[in-house]
């Protein structure tokens, strides 16, 4: 019989959102919701000995997924992106069709809740672009967390507004603020320069420049510490909580933040990034949150991450980590560690918690 006995979506989320539940094999057609940072959904088929699957006409292998790719153009950041998935199960001549729509969300409502600055740095004499986001029910006479957040290297030379699209380490907290949870004010600059520069060096390294030093801050990142003193001075800001986060190059900038300014922080959360061993005693105290695919083929695990964890345990610091296995984070690769950190509620619940040792 021409039927399937499961159907299974699944993104690198982990936020529970699967069709398994709701399968039922006399329903045909499915929708299948992902947020906005989201690029494959990977399809599961099972159906009884004897009939074949077909996912978009490939002929799927016995528990293995279908890849089903999501688009990665620009001009798909401000729409409702979906994308159809025709599953088919063949026995004989006895053919039936299953239908599955990948919708993934348009955050543009978000992406219109920030404004875009430009920071002329005295000391640096650097012109930093930046974006901010404060709550829509903004009270000046309160005192807001804040969330400052260093993008990766992708976003260096884009337009500033490509510091929020694509993925969601600055928009995410603006959505749970606008919802009354974790109110913040966000703060995402952009390091516009390529060239192998970044907040730090590190970027040099990958650029196969192995003398220089991965760790030391370039003006990128002296200024993007000058801005985050300035945003100080202009907001009702909360010293006591103010929560620093970064993916890939990004990551590095939050450690080396964090190292040369431990008392600024009230907590890290830095992605796929590594640390300074020799000056890592610095975080000591300081609520650290990391995260790392073991499969980066950018940042490599073993090389940045590992180091960084074996510094914290000589020195006995305390820290949470997330190390996701080999083939979890699974599309566009094992990089992008930062989807399921970011989509992670218990971690952004946990960061709110937190508020600086006096």
């Amino acid at each position: 019989m021409a039927e399937l006995l499961s159907l299974i979506a699944s993104d690198i989320t982990f936020t529970g959102n699967s069709l398994k539940p709701a399968f039922k094999s006399n329903i045909t057609d499915y929708k299948f919701n992902v947020q906005s940072d989201v690029y494959g959904v990977r399809l599961y088929a099972d159906a009884a000995d004897g009939t074949d699957i077909f996912i978009n006409g490939k002929k799927a292998e016995k528990n293995k997924p279908v890849l089903i790719e999501l688009s990665q153009d620009y001009a798909d950041y401000d729409i409702e992106y979906r994308v159809r998935a025709e599953i088919k199960a063949v026995c004989g001549n006895d053919v039936k069709k299953y239908n599955v729509e990948i919708i993934r969300e348009n955050d543009t409502k978000t992406y219109n809740l920030f404004k875009s600055y430009v920071f002329d740095d005295e000391n640096t004499f650097t012109k930093m672009p930046y974006e901010v986001y404060v709550p829509s029910n903004y009270d000046s006479k309160k005192k807001y967390p804040l969330v400052y957040v260093l993008h990766g290297a992708g976003q260096r030379l884009q337009s500033v507004d490509m510091v929020l699209k694509r993925y969601q380490s600055a928009t995410i907290w603006a959505k749970d603020s606008e919802k009354g949870i974790n109110e913040c004010i966000v703060v995402s600059p952009q390091c516009a320069e390529a060239n192998g520069i970044g907040w730090t060096y590190f970027m040099t390294i990958l650029d196969k420049n192995e003398y220089a030093d991965p760790f030391k801050f370039t003006n990128w990142g002296l200024t993007a510490y000058d801005l985050l003193q300035a945003i100080k001075a202009d907001y009702n800001i909360d010293t006591d909580r103010i929560y620093l986060t970064g993916m890939s190059m990004g990551g590095f900038g939050t450690f080396e933040m964090a190292i040369e300014h431990p008392d600024e922080f009230a907590a890290i959360v830095p992605v796929c990034g590594g640390g300074n061993p020799e000056k890592i005693i610095a975080l000591k105290g300081l609520p650290i949150w990391m995260f790392h695919a073991v499969d980066d083929p950018l940042v490599d695990y073993k090389k940045w991450s590992v180091p960084t964890m074996k510094a914290f345990d000589n020195a006995k610091i305390d820290y949470t980590k997330t190390i996701y296995d080999a083939d979890t984070v699974f599309w566009p690769s094992g990089h992008f560690s930062w989807t399921p950190a970011y989509a992670n509620k218990d971690m952004r619940d946990w960061l709110f918690k937190q508020k600086k040792n006096k």
